[in-house]
């Protein structure tokens, strides 16, 4: 009877530790530290280069990436992106006089007459084919008012996406002693621009033509400057993209995109001697990248059941219906290893976010992330299956809220954001229960059966040699 008490009183500590402790932010999962080695890139004429992958921005060679430079006209590509975010392509673009004589006469032009007009879309082609001064200069004045506006507007998007060494003052690009940026900040605006498709579409296109306009009466043939793009002289066929640029004092600078299967690789060269160098090196960088490193579809290569290891998952299901497969991971989540690492090297961190934080009808839980060798090579988010029928439950569970909170603005009460953590406690106070009553009720009352029986069989033995000796 005391062995009972003591087993009630312990499950009641438990549960009323389990309802009052804070939950956890989450949980964290991962295997020791490795170690490795990262393979040798070429040397190159640039003074500073950058291979990154474009998945998980990920570095795979590197050469004074923080150090500035001048960036010329790949300054272009944020133009770009800025326009495309804030403007249709049907917006008709007037050129102003400023657009037209405030750049140098001399520099990458379409011959554009102040007071003509172009849609958005034109104006893009031409920025990003033929590099054109005044219709860059026209678009920075249509988006932003001002030239000044639209450079904050340029240095509030590249902050927004992480750089740390860049300040543009120009829409174009041409000489300022106050507009520079980095390789590794030009392979991170480069890596957002690529998530736009429209961006991509133009980025990849060779020629275009602007038909007739209301000044001019003759079709303009635009073409990529981009040799890879292109296809002429300098080849690589893998090529999705690039923008060039050139300054006296900037030298030759050059980006570009390639992609082959999954694997897309983004190549940023600054201050360049030579055309050939800067194409040449860009080749080598990427064959460099291609011949060292792969990439790993992440759904691929987990088992969904390791992820349901985890103390703090829960699937959201009152029913936990078993025919609902409960966890996948996103299947747009890619590892990146060099050829020399096996999966098994890249160290893995499972993070499942707190049921509070879980919306209804939101099916991402949490993220898996690998590194090697300290870099973060890849992640993807932990979804939930079906998240149709994996709801929250708000109203078969009511908690006393003893500080009077009715909720948040929403109107949804704590207690349908606890229901998932309070379902895990239940299950596990269920599996206790049946632990402690078999460790102190179950398993005594089978020792004193056990014993009686052995007592009474000793008995009987005793009573029969007794009869005997008379």
């Amino acid at each position: 009877m005391k062995r009972q008490k003591i087993a009630c009183f312990s499950l009641i500590l438990f549960l009323v530790f389990s309802l009052l402790s804070p939950a956890t932010a989450g949980a964290t999962v991962s295997n020791t530290q490795n170690t490795g080695s990262w393979p040798k890139g070429p040397k190159v004429s640039a003074e500073g280069a950058i291979v990154m992958e474009a998945s998980t921005g990920l570095i795979l060679y590197e050469k004074n990436i923080d150090k500035i430079y001048y960036p010329a006209s790949i300054t272009k590509i944020l133009t770009a992106l800025i326009a495309i975010e804030n403007s249709s392509m049907g917006e008709i673009v007037t050129f102003s006089k400023n657009a037209i004589f405030d750049v140098e006469l001399d520099s990458s032009r379409i011959g554009i007459d102040v007071g003509e007009q172009l849609t958005m879309q034109q104006c893009l082609y031409a920025i990003l084919l033929e590099s054109a001064n005044e219709v860059t200069y026209a678009v920075a004045e249509h988006i932003g008012g001002t030239i000044e506006n639209f450079a904050k507007m340029m240095n509030d998007k590249a902050k927004s996406i992480g750089v740390k060494n860049t300040n543009f003052t120009n829409p174009h690009g041409l000489p300022d002693n106050d507009h520079y940026t980095s390789p590794y900040d030009m392979a991170l605006i480069t890596r957002e621009a690529m998530k736009n498709e429209t961006f991509r579409k133009i980025f990849a296109t060779r020629t275009y033509q602007i038909p007739p306009t209301n000044i001019q009466k003759e079709t303009r043939y635009l073409r990529n400057h981009h040799r890879f793009v292109l296809k002429q002289e300098y080849r690589y066929d893998d090529c999705i993209g690039g923008k060039t640029g050139y300054t006296s004092q900037a030298k030759f600078t050059l980006v570009s995109v390639v992609k082959r299967g999954d694997l897309e690789l983004i190549c940023v060269v600054m201050k360049d001697d030579s055309t050939s160098h800067q194409y040449n090196d860009t080749k080598d960088l990427f064959d460099y990248a291609f011949d060292n490193f792969s990439i790993y579809p992440i759904n691929e290569l987990e088992n969904p059941g390791a992820l349901e290891e985890s103390p703090m998952f829960t699937r959201f299901n009152p029913l936990l219906d078993r025919a609902v497969s409960p966890i996948v991971t996103d299947e747009n989540g890619y590892l990146i290893l060099p050829n020399s690492a096996s999966f098994e090297d890249a160290v893995k961190d499972i993070s499942f976010s707190p049921a509070s934080e879980i919306k209804e009808g939101n099916n991402v839980i949490g993220e898996i992330s690998y590194t090697y060798m300290g870099k973060y090579v890849g992640g993807a988010n932990i979804l939930l299956n079906n998240v149709d029928k994996l709801t929250l439950e708000t109203k078969k569970l009511e908690i006393d809220n003893p500080a009077g909170d009715t909720g948040d603005a929403s109107g949804a009460k704590p207690a349908g954001r606890l229901y998932p953590i309070v379902l895990g406690i239940i299950a596990g106070i269920f599996v206790l229960l049946i632990g402690l009553y078999y460790i102190f009720v179950e398993r005594p009352r089978l020792k004193r059966r056990k014993a009686y029986y052995k007592k009474r069989a000793n008995r009987r033995m005793h009573q029969s040699d007794e009869f005997l000796d008379l």
